[in-house]
């Protein structure tokens, strides 16, 4: 009986996992992120000092006067320095220049 019911599950694991693991190349899986559109905004600095930023988990440092293309998914957070939220993506920023001063 144990042994039967034991081959039940491995034959049923065996017939599942192929179509599973390629269940996402049909866009068919709950575990895809969607990507959503992306958005391409300019940051600018209008300080006299080099600014430091994160987007997301990347870091990146805006010279003087300098600016900084910004290509990100709708939905993504720009940090300043002391961590708190500037600025998020939005589809209405595409195109646009965000300045910080």
């Amino acid at each position: 009986m144990v042994r039967r019911t034991v081959f039940a599950l491995v034959l049923t694991a065996a017939t599942l996992t192929p179509t599973a693991s390629h269940a996402a190349l049909f866009g068919h899986s709950a575990t895809t992120p969607d990507k959503g559109k992306m958005v391409k905004v300019i940051l600018k600095n209008r300080t006299a000092a080099p600014m430091d930023l994160l987007v997301e988990d990347k870091p990146i440092t805006i010279a003087a006067n300098g600016e900084y293309e910004l290509k990100a998914v709708e939905g993504t957070h720009v940090y300043g320095s002391d961590k708190s939220v500037k600025l998020t993506v939005t589809r209405d920023l595409n195109g646009t220049t965000c300045s910080f001063r």
